[in-house]
């Protein structure tokens, strides 16, 4: 005969078992609701593989073209302000002792058009350079690109000039600025120059005006 007591035991451990598998089935690994969050989380990791994927092949296919463009022109662009730079700086150097030197800085990489005209240029503020002792060192400031059309470069190019003269013993400084046109295609060959002869002594000291 069975007894209250075993009884009560017996439904007792009857529950225990019952929550314990009730435990387990929910902390089962192959519960649904696991396997809902492995879900999501795969679907979350093949989405950010496929943007990352997809956006180095953008960069690959298109930025790739466009930073080559860009380096190009930058290049090409730098070159062109090199030979602007080069030639002020040739230009802005005078000594009256030695005034062939400076005919064959202003006359040496330009056309044939423009040479008589700078030529000219010498033949007009020479002998006032003669007269006035007139000596100039110059420095580079800056040089820019301000207008491109095919193989047809402009250079705005600022050099820092210091002078001296028989007025001027102990120097003078004074901001020199060329715009220096040049053909890409004929090596930057000098077509045209403004401001040679801007910062000379001498009224009526010529530009070019080439264009």
């Amino acid at each position: 005969m069975t007894n209250a007591a075993d009884t009560d035991e017996g439904v007792q451990n009857s529950a225990d078992s019952t929550e314990s598998r009730s435990a387990g089935e929910r902390r089962k690994p192959g519960d649904p609701w696991w396997q809902s969050v492995r879900a999501v989380a795969v679907l979350a990791v093949l989405a950010l593989v496929a943007a990352v994927t997809f956006g180095a092949l953008w960069a690959t296919d298109d930025s790739a073209d466009q930073l080559s463009a860009l380096r190009s022109r930058l290049d090409t662009e730098a070159a062109a302000e090199t030979a602007a730079s080069e030639y002020a700086l040739r230009v802005s150097e005078v000594d009256f002792r030695d005034l062939d030197a400076w005919r064959e800085a202003l006359t040496n990489g330009v056309s044939e058009q423009l040479a008589p005209k700078l030529e000219a240029a010498v033949d007009v503020v020479g002998p006032w350079l003669s007269q006035m002792e007139y000596t100039a060192t110059a420095r580079l400031l800056a040089a820019d690109v301000s207008e491109t059309d095919g193989d047809r470069f402009v250079v705005q190019v600022f050099v820092d000039m210091t002078s001296k003269s028989k007025q001027t013993p102990d120097g003078v400084a004074a901001t020199a600025t060329y715009t220096v046109t040049m053909d890409r295609a004929s090596n930057w060959t000098i077509t045209d120059v403004g401001g040679v002869g801007g910062g000379l002594p001498g009224a009526g000291a010529p530009g070019t005006g080439g264009r």
